[in-house]
Parts: structure tokens; C-alpha cells; sequence
């Protein structure tokens, strides 16, 4: 499921617009903007692309370059809500699993010292159990979501004239339509 168009006018389009053009000869761009699908990949560190108006060695040639622009582009994506989920749930279901070892093994360390140690390390033990099953369980919920937030985006072609009248912010001198 496709959510969201992005014109040419947007940050996005424009961030991989400048990614993706020093690399890309002239020639083989088309007149009008680049149609371009996108999607959230590698736990929302980074976006998978796929140019259909280049042709092919040049559409991997620019998916690659959208691929190692890893997280700077991701923050800039439609999709950064949804990866930034993932990447929160990732994070706290890790430090679960990394409590899981020593507190598995605290609890016979606890049991010679008193039974109440025993008692309090089982009960951090249960907790970190419980915990890393409820992460596990959002995590898989959010990949879910951020899987299905593809989006695409249209990339101006050099040359075309963009309006960035829509866009919120401070006026832009006297540029009424600048070239990109």
C-alpha cells in the first residue's frame, strides 16, 4: 500500500535530487521529474529504492547511492516516525536481551548470599523475561507498519523549474520559480 506522493517541491525529492545528480549523466535523466518508490529496510536504517525511469544500470547506480545515504535520508522520508519506532523497540528489547544472561545467572549467585536476594534477583529476572517478550511483540508490530509505509516520490530532473511557494517558511527573495 502506497500512502503518499511527494512532488518535486518537497525536501525529500530535493535531498535525493542533490544525492543522486553528480552521478547520473545529463543525458540520461528524463524532461519531466524521476518516479521513484521508496521504502523503509534495515530495521528503518536506511531506504530501498526503486527508479523506474532510469534505465537499468542507472536506477541501481542511483538505489545504491540512496542506500549508503543510510540515515540522513531516512530522517527526511515521509517514513522517519514509523522507522524511528522500530529503532526505539530495537534499542530497549537489546538491553532486555542483554539483562537476560547476568540475571539468569544472579539468581543461584543471590541464592548463597540470602533467600531474599534470591527472591529479588528472580523477580528482576521475571520482570526482564516479561519486558523482552512485550518489545519483542511491539517491535514485530512496528517492522509490520514501517514495512508497509512505502511512499513514492517524484525527483526533479535538472533543469526543471520547481515552485516552492507552497512550502512554509521565509519568503525566497525575488525567485519566484528557481531552477534546480
Amino acid at each position: 500500500m502506497v500512502s503518499l506522493l511527494l512532488p518535486p517541491e518537497s525536501d525529500f525529492s530535493r535531498a535525493v535530487f542533490k544525492l543522486i545528480r553528480p552521478h547520473i549523466p545529463r543525458e540520461r535523466w528524463p524532461l519531466d521529474s524521476v518516479r521513484a518508490m521508496f521504502r523503509p529496510a534495515g530495521d528503518g536504517l536506511w531506504l530501498e529504492a526503486d527508479f523506474s525511469d532510469f534505465p537499468s544500470s542507472y536506477a541501481a547506480l542511483a538505489a545504491e547511492l540512496v542506500r549508503e545515504a543510510r540515515v540522513d535520508l531516512v530522517l527526511k522520508s515521509p517514513a522517519a516516525a514509523a522507522a524511528a519506532l522500530v529503532v526505539r523497540a530495537k534499542r530497549w528489547r537489546d538491553a532486555g536481551l542483554y539483562a537476560f544472561l547476568p540475571l539468569m545467572f544472579a539468581i543461584p549467585l543471590m541464592a548463597a548470599l540470602s533467600d531474599a536476594a534470591m527472591r529479588a534477583a528472580l523477580a528482576f529476572f521475571c520482570l526482564d523475561v516479561v519486558l523482552l517478550i512485550w518489545f519483542q511483540a511491539r517491535l514485530s508490530r512496528w517492522r509490520l507498519n514501517m514495512a508497509e509505509s512505502r511512499f513514492i516520490a517524484r525527483i526533479p530532473a535538472p533543469g526543471l523549474k520547481i515552485s516552492l511557494a507552497n512550502r512554509e517558511g521565509p519568503p525566497r527573495g525575488g525567485e519566484p520559480m528557481p531552477e534546480v
